[in-house]
């Protein structure tokens, strides 16, 4: 099933308006679980209001109420109803009424055909959050609407998945003898949580200090600690993982999940703000547990966080650094061909499409001077700060200072950063006798296996990561892995 240009678009509303809302310093593990205690019923007052002599009560009710009734009106695309029935929080309330938010609505209503049916509603929660799943029977295709709600009972954000009526799956348990900690750390004065996985003491007994441990850095967007994607917890898999081959992990909620209000009000924001400086004191403070070999700290990077290591190596003196899915060069070189990868997967590309990268390409090009970027103007996502501050950092002129070793990881299935930025750091260190290279035929960006040309909705089946791949993060910190 082909996932075009719309579904960036859309995931990019879902990720500002449920991704990057302020949470408390004592929000929990952001892990998707079955929610077993009764629906929550916020007391709401009904709230009229008038929108071109059309009056509107506010919907109110348990969740589960909120969302069918949600649902049928994006179906039935009433958006001037959608516009004044429900309460959202403050970034929804802008979302909903965007140009990207109704033509996407548009084209899933399109994509999966008239709603015919909504079969018993079931719930998840993920941090502060409720989620209302919604199984619907469409003509054409049957999907999942989810709905995310927050403790006052505002629409958060929306999104659409796998069908799946058999209800919420079942919560994985943590690996026998593995322990997880969680440590707050401030960063930038914003209080981070994180997880610490210890193996299992007896059957890994530590050598001298401690463990070795693998710090996990994010990729782009408002992400939880476990980098999760639908139902997929890449980061999760790869602690658990590691912890029963005796290698220790530290992964935490990303400043923008957390904080991403007053991210999104910050102009000045850099790439700095948002990954460096967190994964460095979250390395300084690791140095100082117990159990931790302070001396045997290696950082991976995913995608974004793989494209920052030669600046988070310069700051953090680690014991190793793991590339994983890596961007060699600057977004501006790349960007453009995702999408227009995804506009071309069922073989055809649309006006409406067409007009879609379009537009992408004038954000591009406003990159190549980023100077000339306004104050108060946003270019795919981000303010002038942030994209001057890109242009200034050559990745590869960079890691020509790295000396610690360095595991580069490549998906060749991956559309999103393609093995072309894999070959440029091949090309560029392939010489160098510090650096290894691995790459995986059958796996995606996010190191998951599948077949054929991936895509978007790739990432809605439920995948874990490649076991041949995390063997070999192992292996890496073991100090066993060869060329």
């Amino acid at each position: 099933m082909k996932r075009i240009i719309y579904c960036l678009l859309f995931l990019a509303v879902i990720v500002l308006s449920v991704g990057c809302q302020k949470k408390p310093a004592d929000t929990p593990q952001n892990q998707p679980k079955p929610t077993e205690e009764a629906e929550n019923t916020f007391g709401q007052e009904e709230v009229s209001e008038t929108l071109n002599e059309t009056t509107y009560t506010k919907v109110s009710g348990e969740n589960t109420t909120i969302a069918q009734e949600f649902v049928k009106d994006l179906s039935a695309e009433d958006f001037d109803k959608l516009k004044e029935a429900y309460n959202y929080d403050e970034n929804m309330q802008k979302a909903i009424t965007a140009q990207d938010t109704i033509s996407a609505v548009i084209y899933y209503n399109e994509m999966y055909g008239e709603l015919k049916e909504l079969k018993e509603p079931y719930l998840l929660s993920v941090g502060a959050y409720q989620y209302v799943v919604l199984p619907a029977k469409a003509s054409k295709l049957n999907f999942n609407y989810q709905v995310a709600f927050d403790a006052k009972q505002n629409i958060v954000g929306f999104t659409y998945a796998e069908y799946n009526d058999k209800g919420a799956p079942a919560a994985e348990s943590i690996p026998e003898g593995v322990t997880e900690t969680n440590y707050t750390f401030t960063s930038g004065g914003f209080a981070l949580e994180g997880t610490l996985t210890l193996p299992d003491v007896i059957a890994h007994p530590f050598q001298g200090e401690g463990y070795p441990v693998v710090i996990l850095v994010h990729g782009s967007g408002a992400s939880d600690r476990d980098e999760s994607i639908y139902e997929n917890k890449p980061f999760r898999d790869i602690a658990w993982y590691l912890a029963k081959q005796g290698v220790a992990t530290f992964r935490y909620d990303k400043r923008n999940y957390r904080y991403g209000q007053e991210m999104l009000e910050n102009k000045n924001i850099t790439l700095y703000d948002e990954t460096i400086e967190d994964v460095v004191t979250a390395f300084n403070m690791v140095r100082g547990l117990v159990n931790v070999n302070p001396d045997r700290i290696f950082i991976l990077g995913h995608s974004l966080g793989g494209y920052a290591l030669p600046r988070i190596a310069k700051e953090a003196e680690a014991a190793g650094v793991i590339f994983m899915a890596a961007p060699a060069e600057h977004m501006k070189e790349y960007i453009l061909l995702q999408y227009e990868y995804l506009a071309k997967e069922d073989g055809s590309v649309t006006d409406e499409e067409k007009s879609i990268i379009d537009k992408v390409k004038e954000q591009v090009k406003l990159l190549e001077n980023p100077e000339e970027i306004t104050e108060n103007q946003v270019v795919l996502g981000a303010y002038k700060d942030y994209w001057i501050d890109m242009a200034a950092y050559n990745p590869i002129e960079l890691a020509k200072e790295i000396r610690v070793p360095v595991l580069v990881m490549q998906g060749e299935r991956d559309y999103q950063v393609t093995t072309k930025q894999y070959s440029m750091w091949k090309n560029n260190f392939e010489q160098s006798p510090n650096w290894v290279f691995k790459s995986y035929e059958r796996l995606n960006h996010f190191m998951t296996a599948g077949e054929g040309a991936s895509g978007s909705s790739e990432y809605m089946v439920k995948a874990n990561v490649s076991e041949e791949a995390m063997k070999d993060i192992a292996d890496f910190v073991h100090g066993n892995l060869r060329k």
